[in-house]
């Protein structure tokens, strides 16, 4: 493996702990973010803590307040309000209720030093709560002053024997206080706090308000104090109020302590306890002991805040333990955060830094694959969608005669001489518009002249998508090409050794073994016979010997051509008893054929080569049996329309052969046991010659064999079906199809006069009415004031072709479902496709079979309900019936070039000798009226009416088996495209010779016929 340096490991080791530092440190960040962020959020949670609970004790300080204004509210409603009056209104406050915290509720009533006594009296008689009265009733602490302010009514009733009588003016702090609210007005706070020793002990403080007579002005301090009757207070714990104005679930987290001012709020700055502040509550109950400051533990957090008290300031402290104020999540955030941080870093360092490590390896990879390119020998090149060179190998460069940044972006236009970037275009081009690689062989000149032969791979890049570019690799054969050329200078060098040493030893061997063939009918004596014939049969089997190695030499050449003749499997066989069965008689073994019934006797290829592989094999046969039968059997092993693969077995019950020994068969010169050499003969060329033979035939051979039980050679061979198949195939019409073709009305489309006059007559023949038309102008003007049950359509017309006319008759709605059958003598498959694209139904060639034309227009009107339902089949039903591809029958022209076929004659017209010689005769005057028309159109150098004349008499001369005048019409017709005049005229004066030769052969062969 390729690796970047020896120090690589190393390297990666520092890289990664400085990752691992950098990602510590993030995480470090992280984490303090983190923690600040929930210690700013339990601050908030906190500071909404004390201001709720600053705003519920400022409201419950408030709602004593306002009681306070209902006592003094119930006062101004009665001008002498009874203590039964006063008892019965504080008992519905359900003090213990509403407002637990207080613990006393009374009236102070205002008493001068003159009305004592009179004050005490009246106490004492006061009936209205209790029938005894107070009798004991009495001002405390005893003693003489200006005035005295005295609790009379007090609720709860157990206070009534502590403190009834007391005279609360006489403490000067609540003297104060007292005058203070009577001159404003206002509530008035206690003055004086009370330590209560409970259980448990607290701090009580009071709140009281100045009740005044009604009726009496009150708007100046004068008129206040004349008016003043006394006050209404109440006493309450600290302890009690704190705890009933917060809820226990809000004041839980929080510790509060409660300070009474011992000065003023400052102006502006921060709240803070002072020495002189008096402690009023502590949470934990314990008033002795100094709570915590502000400030003094970092483990809290803590707040002063300021609480009025009807004039006065209270100073709440309130504390909290930050933990307590942490959700679960907040104390595993930070953490959270932490490892977010290291893993979140290190994964982008090690995205980057794999990044950074690919980027470098794939520099290197690129550095190696480059270094490695440009040793390739070869040239390497890739192409983007516009054939501009993205990258080039040195030798490319190099063979280009520019540096390689030099090329990139530039094409083959800009670079190269001549055809060869035009040429090289084209093969580009063809591998983006297909999708498929090239290989094969281009030609490119360099700079300097010199001549180049690559053989060159081109690679589509981007499929299955689309094609973006592509790659390609060029050796450099021209040393080959050297080589070839001498090698083929020595092939012809051998063949024409061989060819000379050929004729010169057939010359000598033709005489001995004629000489020896005669000696032998003229010699009588036993010796004699006997020594001329071992020198004829040894120089049989000499002159095959020849044969053989020469055979071989063809084909090591690739000089060996198969020819494509019409033969019968009957006749190939019959060729091989005759030749091989004296042979296998005089070894008492039986020659026996079997060719598969149901397969046809004539086909087209290279009977001669056949017969050659099937001489061979059976020879070797016979052979190397010595008793039983051998079986020469022919099957069908597959078809593929005008081709089908037979394949020929050679079984006999001979000596048979182990794996090993078939193993190595078909190798030259080898036989399975080099001792059969002396035992059977032989020179081991046989079946290697017949290997190459089948192969060329585009098949395989094989064999299986097992010693002692003999051997079955096979062999397969691609043939060609031939035309004249029909003969044997349709030489009858079942009546059930001419039934059905009977009444029918037939438009036959044709411009030519003998196809027209022959198709008339097959189809009146069979029952059919027909009616002509010259073009496809004529027939669309019949269709249109007549109903036709089928359409033959010639392609090729003058005016208005077959294919024009079948397009307008599918436009038209009226006629969409009518039956269109094409007719051509052109039988490609690209014909067929245009034809079936058009909008025609099925596709038939010339010359046409009686027959097949027969069973196809049988078969299209059974699928379309019978003779006369032209519109009952729509477009889609019509789409939905696949066209059948052209039978046998139907299989392009004849390639055989006689000048008179008449099998092809007699296929047409069902072997009816009067027809022949009717046609025949009506295909002479046709075809010398076209050879006029031709004349005429050569003088106004229309080709193109040439080539359409051209395919005219093609279709009367395939007719009737013309083949050699079809094929100057055939070449006329393929002027259309790219002929000229000097070709045409040559080919016109051919036409009448040829002509002639038809006319003389036809006269022969119907003046034999007429010979009795």
């Amino acid at each position: 493996m390729h690796t970047l340096s020896k120090g690589g490991a190393g390297s990666g080791i520092r890289i990664w702990a400085g990752g691992l530092l950098l990602a510590l440190a993030v995480g470090g960040a992280l984490y303090a973010g983190a923690a600040r962020t929930v210690n700013d959020d339990a601050e908030q949670r906190f500071d909404n803590l004390t201001h709720s609970a600053q705003h519920s004790l400022i409201t419950r300080v408030k709602s004593y307040s306002d009681l306070l204004r209902g006592l003094e509210a119930l006062f101004r409603t009665s001008e002498h309000l009874t203590r039964r009056q006063f008892h019965d209104y504080v008992a519905g406050l359900d003090i213990a209720r509403q407002f637990p915290a207080i613990e006393s509720v009374n009236y102070a009533a205002a008493v001068p030093s003159a009305q004592r006594a009179a004050f005490i009296e009246a106490v004492r008689k006061d009936t209205s709560l209790s029938p005894r009265g107070y009798p004991a009733f009495t001002i405390r602490p005893p003693g003489e002053r200006p005035e005295h302010t005295v609790l009379t009514y007090l609720e709860p009733d157990s206070l009534l024997a502590e403190r009834m009588g007391v005279d609360i003016g006489a403490n000067p702090l609540v003297a104060q206080s007292l005058a203070q609210a009577r001159d404003s007005g206002e509530v008035s706070a206690s003055g004086q706090v009370i330590m209560i020793k409970g259980p448990p002990a607290h701090v009580g403080l009071g709140m009281r308000l100045p009740v005044y007579r009604n009726g009496m002005p009150q708007g100046s301090v004068a008129e206040r104090r004349a008016a003043y009757q006394g006050s209404v207070g109440i006493g309450f714990g600290v302890a009690q109020l704190v705890h009933s104005a917060l809820e226990r679930s809000a004041l839980e987290p929080l510790h509060l302590t409660l300070y009474s001012a011992g000065e003023p709020l400052p102006a502006q700055g921060v709240l803070r306890i002072t020495p002189q502040d008096r402690l009023l509550f502590n949470d934990d109950g314990d008033l002795a002991a100094a709570p915590p400051q502000p400030g003094s533990d970092a483990g809290y957090f803590d707040q002063v805040l300021p609480v009025a008290y009807q004039g006065g300031l209270w100073k709440a402290h309130f504390r909290v333990r930050k933990a307590e104020l942490y959700s679960p999540f907040d104390r595993y955030f930070p953490w959270l955060a932490l490892a977010v941080g290291v893993a979140g870093t290190l994964l982008i360092y090690g995205y980057i830094f794999t990044l950074y490590r690919s980027r470098r390896n794939a520099v290197a990879q690129r550095t190696l694959l480059d270094t490695v390119l440009d040793s390739v020998d070869a040239y390497v090149y890739m192409k983007d969608a516009d054939l501009r060179y993205r990258y080039v190998n040195a030798r490319t460069a190099k063979i280009l005669g520019r540096p390689a940044e030099q090329l990139i972006g530039r094409q083959d236009g800009e670079l190269m001489l001549g055809d060869a970037a035009a040429s090289a275009q084209r093969t580009e081009r063809q591998v983006f518009d297909s999708g498929t690689k090239f290989v094969g062989e281009e030609r490119f000149v360099d700079a300097q002249g010199q001549v180049h032969h690559l053989w060159s791979v081109k690679v589509p890049l981007g499929l299955p998508g689309p094609v973006t570019g592509l790659i390609g690799l060029s050796t450099d054969v021209t040393e080959l090409h050297r080589l070839k050329e001498q090698a083929d200078a020595a092939s012809q060098a051998k063949s024409d050794f061989l060819s000379n040493m050929s004729h010169e030893i057939r010359t000598p061997m033709n005489s001995i073994i004629g000489m020896a063939h005669l000696a032998l009918k003229s010699v009588a004596d036993a010796r004699q016979r006997d020594y001329l014939q071992k020198i004829f049969h040894s120089g049989q089997h000499l002159l095959g010997l020849i044969n053989d190695i020469l055979d071989f030499s063809k084909i090591e050449a690739g000089k060996l051509e198969l020819e494509v003749l019409d033969f019968r499997l009957d006749t190939l066989l019959a060729n091989i008893a005759s030749q091989l069965g004296d042979a296998a008689a005089v070894k008492g073994l039986a020659l026996q054929f079997d060719i598969a019934p149901e397969l046809s006797q004539r086909w087209r290829g290279d009977p001669l080569r056949l017969e050659q592989v099937l001489l061979n094999l059976t020879s070797n046969a016979i052979k190397f049996s010595d008793n039983g039968s051998i079986f020469v059997r022919v099957r069908q092993s597959e078809e593929r329309g005008s081709h089908a693969m037979l394949r020929f077995e050679v079984q006999d019950r001979g000596i048979g052969m182990n794996q090993e020994e078939v193993a190595q068969l078909f190798r030259s010169f080898h036989q399975a046991d080099p001792s059969t050499t002396r035992k059977y003969g032989g020179s081991g060329l046989g079946l290697v010659i017949s290997k190459q033979l089948v192969e060329l035939m585009g098949g395989k051979v094989g064999v299986y064999s097992q010693p002692g039980l003999g051997s079955t050679f096979w062999f397969t061979a691609r043939l060609e079906k031939s035309a004249q198949a029909a003969d044997e195939r349709i030489a009858e019409v079942e009546p059930e199809v001419l039934d059905v073709i009977r009444g029918a009305s037939i438009l036959l489309v044709e411009d030519n006069v003998f196809s027209q006059q022959v198709g008339c007559e097959l189809l009146e023949d069979a029952g059919a009415t027909v009616c002509v038309a010259c073009n496809g102008r004529e027939a669309l003007e019949l269709l249109a004031h007549r109903r036709y049950d089928c359409v033959l359509m010639d392609v090729q017309m003058p005016e208005m072709d077959g294919f024009e006319a079948t397009r307008r008759i599918r436009a038209d709605p009226q006629l969409a479902g009518l039956l269109v059958i094409a007719m051509t003598a052109n039988a490609g498959s690209e014909d067929r496709a245009r034809c079936l694209a058009a909008g025609m139904d099925e596709f038939l060639t010339k010359p046409i079979a009686p027959n097949l034309l027969f069973r196809l227009l049988a078969k299209w009107f059974r699928l379309r309900g019978g003779i006369g339902n032209i519109g009952r089949m729509r477009a889609s039903d019509r789409l939905a019936v696949a066209p059948t591809a052209p039978p046998a029958d139907a299989a392009p022209e004849s390639r055989d070039t006689a000048i008179l076929d008449l099998g092809t004659l007699a296929l047409t017209f069902s072997n009816d000798a009067a027809k022949m010689r009717k046609y025949t005769q009506l295909f002479l005057d046709t075809a010398r009226d076209g050879i006029a028309e031709m004349e005429q159109a050569m003088a106004l150098e229309d080709l193109g009416r040439l080539a359409d004349l051209g395919h005219r008499s093609k279709s009367s001369a395939l007719a009737v088996g013309a083949h050699a005048f079809a094929g100057l019409c055939t070449s006329i017709e393929g002027l259309r495209v790219g002929g000229d005049l000097q070709q045409a005229r040559a080919l016109l004066t051919a036409l009448r010779p040829a002509l002639a030769q038809v006319a003389e052969q036809i006269s022969l062969e119907f003046a034999a016929s007429d010979t009795p």
